[in-house]
């Protein structure tokens, strides 16, 4: 009969395998890493990631766009919330959805988890993996429901965050391409399409003038270049409004630019490599969303230049 103490022993050495079989599932992630970026985030994967946006997610990406100040919020306030210990607040709060899953967010979640995680129809490779790590060390045992569970959670959740840094991305792509966009023709520092709207309308305005200037067009524009003319709220309203056309349409394609720069400088790979540190400490933990990119609040900041330019123009 089987004593209190190898039973213990038992129980020791199955927590052992279960662990061995984690890290080494996950280490098997880790190292597919590079190649995943390669294969779908450098040409010519990258274009047949980024071509994913033809269609209707040229109408979702600017939605999600002005929806993502709204997700932020509600996070920041579930924190705050759970915090506070108030369950009811930050359950309600973490519902809230992060935006349209786009093509490229679906075809990018799907190709993670059958090719990185290794997850395809009917394959478990944690399980395969915790299963070899058992009969290595001659016990007996499985990955517990609760804990696949946990995993489930953990991954959707994952998955979820991964493919909102898509649309930071974008976010970040537009104030870099209306920043340098704004330099080159404006001669400003426009960090958003704001900022680049508002600049626009002054020079329409001006022009406009110059236009009618008694001594004729080209004092005119002299004369304005001193005495500039503030633009109507409406010439702004239809300029910024063009300008956030035109931007909304760029980030549907910025990863054709933006996912080999990333690519090259390790971004992407770093990233990836986070989201599965935070599985394999969610799992460990029994815990869920310890993944938070940090793209989204970055892009928001950037945000927040623009709006206070623009306040103190």
């Amino acid at each position: 009969m089987r004593t209190s103490e190898e039973a213990s022993q038992d129980s020791a050495l199955l927590l052992a395998a279960l662990e061995k079989g984690v890290e080494r599932y996950f280490a098997e992630c880790r190292a597919r890493v590079p190649a995943f970026v390669k294969r779908h985030f450098r040409y010519p994967g990258a274009w047949y990631t980024n071509r994913q946006s033809l269609g209707w997610d040229m109408l979702r990406s600017p939605l999600n766009l002005l929806w993502v100040p709204v997700y932020l919020l509600a996070q920041c306030l579930a924190w705050l919330a759970q915090r506070l210990g108030l369950a009811w607040p930050t359950r309600w709060l973490r519902r809230v959805p992060s935006g349209m899953r786009t093509r490229v967010q679906r075809y990018l979640i799907e190709r993670t988890e059958a090719e990185l995680l290794g997850r395809a129809a009917g394959v478990n490779p944690l399980r395969e993996a915790i299963a070899e790590a058992i009969v290595e060390t001659q016990g007996l045992g499985q990955l517990s429901e609760e804990r696949e569970a946990q995993l489930e959670k953990s991954l959707v959740d994952a998955l979820s965050q991964y493919a909102l840094t898509r649309t930071a991305n974008a976010d970040i792509s537009n104030t870099v391409f209306a920043t340098v966009a704004g330099a080159f023709t404006l001669q400003k520092f426009t960090p958003g399409g704001i900022a680049i709207g508002m600049s626009l309308a002054g020079l329409l305005a001006n022009r406009l003038a110059a236009l009618d200037f008694i001594f004729g067009p080209w004092l005119g524009r002299w004369y304005y270049a001193l005495f500039p003319v503030s633009p109507d709220a409406c010439l702004v309203l239809v300029s910024t409004a063009g300008v956030m056309l035109l931007m909304a349409v760029f980030a549907c394609f910025s990863g054709l630019v933006s996912d080999p720069l990333q690519s090259l400088t390790g971004i992407h790979q770093r990233r990836l490599k986070r989201m599965i540190d935070s599985l394999e400490r969610d799992l460990k933990a029994r815990t869920t969303g310890s993944f938070r990119p940090k793209d989204a609040y970055l892009a928001r900041l950037m945000d927040i230049i623009d709006a206070a330019r623009v306040g103190m123009a």
